[in-house]
């Protein structure tokens, strides 16, 4: 249980929310059918809005506690939207362990993409695309295809190389867009995605020549995905769905989604035809993630649940849109932070410099091992403690059972998130949480300090990524995890990172904007890029 638990009872009812004898207890917000807790005059909650997402959730629990039952339509279970929010994993891992064989995921609550794919019917790869956003044996088939030479730590750190030679070129290109550092990132993130799926150098973000297409898919993929969860938050958008209108807001979604999936399409079947022709140029392409998928493709044509064609491209498809969004965000939040805490960027050099070849490159071998880059894994960890690319990114169901969570019995089925964020930022439990500083996961002194205290929760494994957990973790999460790695250690190598002097009126992460779309972006100040000798 943590300190904000103490003596915080739900400001409506007066219920709960307080721990007695350290036993933490339910605190039941109050909801109204169909509309949940959302509305604050009746709830107690404050009023949602995606700019300040971070500070709703951390206001909840500072309100409600570290057990809750709040209504959030379009995500929880029933006409109230139930749904449990807790912040202890320990407590968390029951539910992970009545996940089954068949487990619920987050993505099942994302009606717009499950909308998109039951419109398109018998078009090609949409099976695919609903099977994906789905629970169940179909799930199952086609995330056992997709995860293969993606998750496992072998295959993961094969593609290093390949991220390693795409960052080289895009950190070139970062003084370019220091006015523009989102569309920077989400570019590199599309370099370095190319390099894993096909083996190819596109060379978007650097300086030389782009391809217009590989612009478009980049626009229209993050132009569809920033509207997943204001459209999953606003109870309008969610009757128009039930009663079958396209509103305005999604027919921008389809549109966008629609450009990206050709585009991507038209990739695939190029790569497609150049491997059937022998057209393959080193081992980057031949070893790619597409080249592997279509030999795994081949070899099961005629077994039982093999997959079409057209769903593997798909599969493809959506790993190349997914890839760009949470990689950025990721990267946006560190690069702030990075430009705001120069002592920070300086130890990370430190340690980055001193682990690279004769040349000056870097080496895949930084990155998997954890005492050489022992600094930069701090500095993710304090990034995802301060700034997660998602706000709440464990959201599960107890599949197989009820499960009882603090002495409480939770039904079947039931809705839960794990809150990893507002504990990290209680000032009760951590000292100067707004202050980035990586030595609290780098120094051992600190860790075993945390022992036996409420801050102990902030070092268990739910605690550390973004990527969620069980059986249905973002199978990219690898893959992810080094992007960020390369593309952080390749720009700190090449550049002095620092906020344009007009951004000095920026003193705190407090004081950057942000949106909270399919991931949290920050709107990324205009930079500057010193070249280091």
């Amino acid at each position: 249980s943590s300190a904000a638990a103490t003596a915080n009872k739900c400001p409506i009812t007066g219920a709960g929310g307080d721990a007695d004898n350290g036993q933490v207890k339910l605190c039941t917000v109050p909801k109204l059918p169909i509309l949940g807790s959302i509305i604050p005059q009746y709830s107690g909650v404050d009023k949602f809005d995606l700019s300040k997402t971070y500070d709703w959730w951390y206001s909840n629990h500072s309100k409600f506690g570290d057990f809750i039952s709040i209504g959030l339509p379009g995500t929880g279970k029933g006409i109230y939207g139930t749904t449990y929010i807790m912040t202890d994993p320990n407590e968390y891992m029951k539910v992970l362990r009545k996940e089954g064989q068949h487990p619920f995921g987050a993505v099942m609550t994302e009606w717009p993409f499950i909308k998109y794919y039951e419109d398109g019917g018998d078009q090609p790869g949409c099976s695919a695309g609903t099977a994906l956003f789905s629970q169940g044996e179909s799930w199952q088939r086609i995330r056992r295809f997709m995860q293969t030479d993606l998750l496992s730590p072998d295959a993961a750190k094969g593609y290093v190389p390949g991220m390693i030679k795409a960052c080289q070129t895009a950190s070139q290109g970062a003084p370019l867009h220091a006015k523009n550092i989102n569309g920077y990132t989400a570019q590199c993130s599309f370099d370095m995605f190319s390099s894993i799926v096909f083996g190819e150098f596109p060379g978007l973000a650097g300086r030389g020549k782009k391809e217009e297409q590989d612009e478009m898919f980049c626009t229209s993929s993050i132009a569809a995905l920033e509207l997943i969860i204001p459209m999953m938050a606003d109870p309008t958008e969610r009757i128009q769905h039930k009663l079958g209108f396209k509103s305005k807001t999604y027919s921008t979604f389809e549109a966008n989604f629609t450009i990206a999936r050709k585009i991507a399409s038209q990739k695939i079947e190029n790569f497609k035809e150049r491997k059937a022709n022998g057209e393959l140029q080193n081992d980057f392409e031949k070893n790619s993630y597409a080249s592997l998928a279509i030999d795994r493709y081949l070899s099961s044509l005629g077994e039982e649940g093999a997959l079409q064609e057209d769903e593997v491209g798909e599969l493809i498809m959506v790993a190349l849109v997914a890839a760009l969004d949470t990689t950025s965000a990721m990267l946006n939040w560190c690069i702030v932070h990075l430009a705001m805490n120069p002592h920070v960027q300086e130890a990370l050099f430190e340690e980055i410099s001193s682990n690279v070849t004769e040349e000056g490159d870097l080496t895949a071998d930084y990155f998997s091992s954890k005492s050489k880059s022992a600094y930069l894994n701090a500095l993710l960890r304090e990034n995802h403690r301060i700034t997660p690319p998602i706000a709440l990114n464990l959201l599960k169901e107890n599949v197989t059972d009820e499960v009882v969570i603090h002495d409480v019995t939770l039904p079947k089925q039931s809705i839960v998130m794990l809150d990893t964020r507002s504990l990290g930022m209680n000032p009760d439990v951590v000292e100067d949480p707004d202050t980035f500083d990586p030595k609290r996961w780098f120094d051992e002194e600190n860790v075993k300090g945390r022992k036996g205290t409420p801050a102990e929760a902030l070092d268990h494994p739910l605690y550390k990524e973004p990527f969620s957990a069980g059986a249905r973790k973002c199978p990219g999460s690898r893959v992810a995890n080094y992007e960020a790695k390369t593309m952080l250690s390749q720009l700190v190598l090449d550049w002095k990172i620092s906020l344009a002097p007009d951004g000095n009126k920026i003193q705190s992460w407090r004081d950057v904007p942000y949106f909270n779309g399919l991931t949290v972006q920050p709107t990324v100040p205009e930079l500057s890029f010193e070249k280091r000798q």
